[in-house]
């Protein structure tokens, strides 16, 4: 069956579904409704647990063995495997089946994917898993829901939504639920006052003092920096780049945030383009993608220098590099660093191998 996987979050007492399938291609939700079910099942008495990934070289007989056996150290037992790919193949499929159908009333299995498209929904092992309990999709968070998302999890956190705080997390952070979690999360500790854990022990949200810290945290020295990195690389000047680059690695991973506002700015260029190329102004295009007189220039520049075309195939190279840093890829490197190097020398006008 079914569900809507912000409803696994609420606070109810319902006996767990001895089936839960999760999949779907929003990292920070899927995580969090595992934790949550996992929580729950704790709380139900499945203290046993038992974690397998489906890699290459995967024996799915060790999986059926587990789910086909009673437990031996606790009352109930949470079996946890993961499919990064959400393709198990024939072996795993069959395994999945007979696990669905036979599964032990002391044990509950979850099962936890990537994306799942709909030609893997509509097979046997899928259809099993969801008719044996619970499914959930992980679903992305489209732009224009993306600033209630953030609101609630403001209001999650004990913070002000404010359209003044929501405006500037979803200027920085659009699209990338991930970051912006990470940025509420640490304004919740920044604006948090006194100690101790219960609720009391805090004051009220101070909507001055929130937009303060929440401007002082994306304004500081490194975040700067990669506004900076923006600048020179979308301006074709690698060697600044480079320089920015290098002291980004060696003061903090800053690699999600650089990511996450490159991908826009490329996004943005690549829509500009298609527009140009289509036969509109340069003035209307500037005006419609409110471009500011001072970056017109860097802009312009940029989107002669690749094209539609090329800004589209550097659109689908972050793609890729968003992948590294989700774990669904492997860089080309030692470390993401690499790929985001290469992909900044594109930008910039360089050949690379």
């Amino acid at each position: 069956m079914r569900v809507d996987i912000q409803r696994l979050s609420a606070a109810d007492d319902k006996p767990l579904a001895p089936v839960c399938l999760l999949f779907g291609d929003e990292i920070l939700l899927l995580e969090e409704a595992c934790i949550e079910l996992r929580r729950k099942a704790q709380a139900q008495g499945y203290t046993e647990r038992l974690s397998f990934v489906a890699e290459a070289g995967f024996d799915w007989e060790d999986l059926l063995q587990s789910g086909s056996s009673m437990s031996l150290f606790a009352d109930k037992q949470l079996i946890e495997l993961r499919i990064p790919t959400g393709k198990p193949g024939q072996a795993g499929s069959r395994v999945l089946c007979e696990l669905a159908e036979n599964m032990p009333a002391d044990t509950m299995l979850l099962v936890i994917c990537g994306a799942v498209d709909k030609a893997g929904q509509n097979q046997k092992w899928f259809k099993a898993l969801d008719n044996a309990g619970i499914s959930a999709e992980a679903k992305e968070v489209r732009l224009n829901d993306f600033p209630g998302w953030i609101a609630n999890r403001l209001r999650s956190k004990g913070l002000l939504s404010d359209k003044e705080t929501i405006a500037l997390l979803t200027h920085y952070f659009e699209g990338n639920l991930l970051a912006a979690a990470q940025e509420i999360d640490l304004l919740a500790l920044n604006t948090a006052v006194g100690s101790g854990s219960s609720a009391e022990a805090f004051s009220k949200p101070d909507g001055k003092k929130q937009i303060a810290a929440l401007q002082a945290s994306v304004s500081d020295n490194s975040r700067f920096s990669v506004f900076s990195y923006l600048d020179a690389c979308l301006a074709g000047d690698w060697q600044r780049t480079s320089r920015i680059l290098d002291g980004l690695k060696a003061e903090k991973d800053e690699s999600v945030f650089l990511v996450v506002m490159l991908s826009r700015e490329v996004r943005k260029l690549s829509q500009m383009a298609s527009a140009l190329a289509s036969g509109s102004s340069r003035d209307q295009v500037f005006k419609q993608h409110r471009i500011w007189y001072q970056r017109q220039s860097v802009m312009d520049k940029a989107i002669k220098r690749h094209g539609r075309a090329g800004w589209q195939s550097i659109l689908q190279q972050i793609a890729k590099i968003d992948k590294i840093l989700k774990g669904r890829a492997h860089s080309e490197g030692a470390s993401v660093w690499f790929d985001i190097e290469k992909l900044s020398m594109k930008i910039c006008g360089l050949k690379t191998i």
